[in-house]
């Protein structure tokens, strides 16, 4: 999944800040502040890093400590939105002209998935790191390519999905947290008469159109059959004919029956931030760290997490939950060993607390329950959680799909089985 949020782009160089207008705007043009040709001396130089929008306040100031840290280094980010990042960095790696460090996806769903990135040779090796010894089990899989780790992602950052929730418009709506899926569409037709928006949908921001799919298919797909994705690979199962179709059909019941806004194909990322933080939506279908987008619109705003059941059984629920979006070294980093000291920042206790701190209220080891995930936190406890799918998914176009598909599906054009087969067929391909 491209588990993040889009803003504009911009490119900041830290302890220096410069703010260059189209710096990422067409492919094929080099990131700003590359440095030359010329390897950096070892502990010395810019270290220039391409990560996703958002959260800027919280980078400058690992930046800054890195800095601190290690004074000969300087870190020089390029800022690039969620819905550009592919192409960009894709073309960028393929030219010779990415930066030294960028954010990399885990598993191979995605066109800046670890393995897809490692199959085509464009990240460094991070095996012999010091800190790669200390990484959880649970995280090597994901982050690595034919037995050697190629990405370093925080525990202590994933991400949870379900419902985003605006605690005193719920309060003013005199409504609760659903539990079980009739519920939710009683939610829908309460929020409607109350004149507001169930949740809030931005889906013409594409990646925000799979979150959906994903928060109900983790009761009615990976609940049910922990071990669907190992049978797809193995070509027992399919898209169309399992689950996935229930939990598709719901996504589109749900967008009949008015349960989001009515101009979601129209509405962007942003406006779907807003609509919550406003109080015109009750919530929202969203990654955990989406919270802090809202709470920077609307330093007020008070939010509670709760899974999206898809069942009539409460206790059939499960919460979609998975590794963020990490760190890896470009095989051709003109600053290697400075990139190489980023990322360990990045994995040692200071850079991770600094990390997780500010990012988000997912439940994990490392943090808490507090009244923004306390209805998370038992899922969490009892292991009622499921992973998102895409992360085993043979190929990006899988992906691609499902998100095109989604739009096509709620604009009329496609059902959910059509969806899904375009998906399984893409799926069957990538196995051959």
């Amino acid at each position: 999944m491209t588990p993040t949020h889009a803003f504009q782009g911009r490119t900041m160089r830290h302890k220096k800040v410069i703010t260059v207008i189209g710096a990422i705007a067409a492919a094929g043009i080099a990131l700003t502040g590359c440095s030359s040709n010329a390897p950096a001396a070892s502990g010395t130089g810019t270290v220039t890093v391409a990560r996703l929008s958002g959260s800027d306040d919280k980078w400058k100031a690992i930046a800054d400590k890195f800095h601190e840290l290690n004074p000969g280094l300087t870190v020089e980010y390029t800022i690039i939105p969620t819905d550009s990042y592919n192409q960009q960095m894709g073309t960028r790696l393929a030219a010779g002209t990415a930066t030294d460090v960028l954010n990399v996806f885990p598993g191979s769903g995605n066109a800046t998935a670890v393995r897809t990135l490692a199959k085509n040779g464009y990240l460094a090796d991070l095996s012999g790191e010091s800190w790669a010894a200390a990484q959880p089990d649970s995280t090597t899989s994901a982050t690595s390519y034919l037995g050697k780790r190629y990405m370093f992602t925080d525990v202590a950052t994933a991400n949870t999905l379900g419902g985003v929730y605006n605690t005193k418009a719920l309060q003013d709506a005199g409504l609760k947290i659903p539990t079980t899926y009739t519920e939710v569409l009683g939610f829908c037709a309460a929020a409607q008469k109350a004149g507001k928006v169930a949740y809030a949908l931005g889906a013409q921001t594409q990646w925000v159109t799979q979150l959906v799919t994903y928060a109900l298919a983790a009761t009615d797909v990976y609940g049910k059959d922990p071990d669907f994705n190992q049978k797809q690979l193995n070509k027992q199962v399919t898209f169309q004919d399992s689950n996935w179709l229930d939990a598709m059909t719901k996504y589109k019941e749900m967008f009949d029956k008015g349960c989001f806004n009515k101009d979601a194909l129209g509405t962007s990322v942003d406006n779907q931030t807003a609509m919550v933080a406003d109080g015109r939506a009750l919530g929202a279908i969203q990654i955990s760290t989406m919270a802090n987008s809202m709470k920077k619109a609307n330093p007020a705003l008070n939010v509670e997490l709760a899974p999206i059941p898809a069942t009539d059984n409460a206790s059939d629920t499960r919460l979609a939950f998975g590794l963020g979006v990490g760190w890896g070294v470009n095989a051709k980093a003109k600053n290697a060993d400075g990139a190489k000291k980023f990322v360990a920042f990045l994995a040692s206790k200071d850079g991770s607390a600094m990390n997780a701190d500010k990012s988000g209220v997912a439940p994990n080891g490392t943090i808490e329950s507090n009244d923004s995930n306390k209805l998370e936190i038992p899922f969490v406890k009892e292991g009622k959680t499921a992973s998102f799918p895409d992360v085993d998914w043979p190929s990006p176009q899988v992906q691609n799909l499902h998100l095109t598909g989604i739009q096509e599906m709620l604009g009329g054009k496609k059902t959910p089985a059509q969806v899904l087969t375009s998906m399984q067929d893409a799926f069957t391909a990538a196995l051959k």
